[in-house]
């Protein structure tokens, strides 16, 4: 073999030797940091004496978004929430858990709020409770610290609607937006069917808060503290949405219910992503 050919063969492995390091480099880069930048963040503020307040943010986000989204869920308010391998974990179901990639929109960053952690159970008077607007105007205060720049919309659903109006009305023209699901709008007493007593919204007037606000419905809904009866009468920018027929094996109030839009899901809220973004969006989905 000549010089010429042992030099061509030399460079050749040598190439492909660097090649390979280049692979392993990258390789480890990626292994090192996409966990971390595709981790999820749960944070924990101390909001009262003995009591604190935690925020789930949702990754990948924009790093300055220009809205984001506060989600507070109806139930008991208390998610169980913890991380895994650098992904959210919730103990509890709640209506946003399968909804990931309709709201992570670029352009956007996502929290959902918990419970404070000396609530087991947000009942409609806590949610209406000085101590309880004062501690999720604590988790305001750090999403605003975060994100200085950006809008802030509150999205809840069913009994959470009632902490996101509270919160709403004592911020003002802090917020962009507000969007409720499946609202409690009427009060309703204690009964053996009734999942839900209290005032609900009946001690607000919505019409007076200080921001664009959507209400979404559905038309099917059999929740006994949220029939459409009590949204139909409600002149504001709403979404009505078809529902499907249930089985009697699925409580009228929870998952896989009209009261979480079974089957529509999506379609809601690419809806109300729409009217946050300020894009065209339909008032009906079939």
């Amino acid at each position: 073999m000549n010089t010429i050919q042992l030099q061509f063969n030399w460079y050749l492995s040598t190439r492909a030797l660097c090649l390979r390091q280049l692979q392993i480099v990258i390789a480890v880069i990626s292994f090192l940091f996409a966990p971390f930048a595709l981790a999820d963040e749960l944070i924990t503020l101390k909001t009262r004496p003995n009591a604190s307040q935690s925020l789930l943010l949702w990754e990948p986000h924009a790093s300055n978004p220009e809205t984001v989204i506060l989600l507070i869920p109806g139930g008991s308010g208390n998610l169980g929430l913890s991380l895994k391998d650098g992904q959210a974990k919730a103990e509890r179901p709640h209506l946003f858990l399968g909804q990931r990639e309709v709201l992570l929109q670029k352009k956007m960053a996502v929290m959902v709020m918990n419970a404070p952690s000396d609530q087991e159970d947000l009942t409609q008077e806590i949610r209406m409770s000085s101590n309880h607007v004062a501690d999720m105007q604590i988790a305001v205060k750090e999403i605003q610290r975060r994100f200085p720049k950006s809008r802030l919309v509150i999205v809840a659903h069913s009994r959470g609607t009632i902490s996101a109006a509270y919160l709403a009305q004592s911020l003002g023209n802090q917020v962009s937006g507000l969007v409720l699901l499946s609202g409690l709008y009427q009060a309703y007493l204690p009964g053996p069917n009734m999942p839900s007593s209290g005032p609900g919204l009946s001690k607000l007037d919505l019409s007076a808060l200080k921001m664009p606000m959507l209400l979404v419905h559905n038309a099917k809904d059999a929740c006994p503290v949220s029939p459409v009866s009590d949204f139909s009468p409600i002149a504001m920018p709403k979404i009505l949405v078809s529902g499907i027929e249930i089985t009697d094996k699925v409580h009228p109030c929870g998952p896989g219910s009209n009261h979480w839009f079974a089957g529509k899901e999506n379609a809601v809220w690419q809806e109300i992503i729409n009217w946050i973004s300020g894009n065209p969006w339909k008032t009906s989905l079939p």
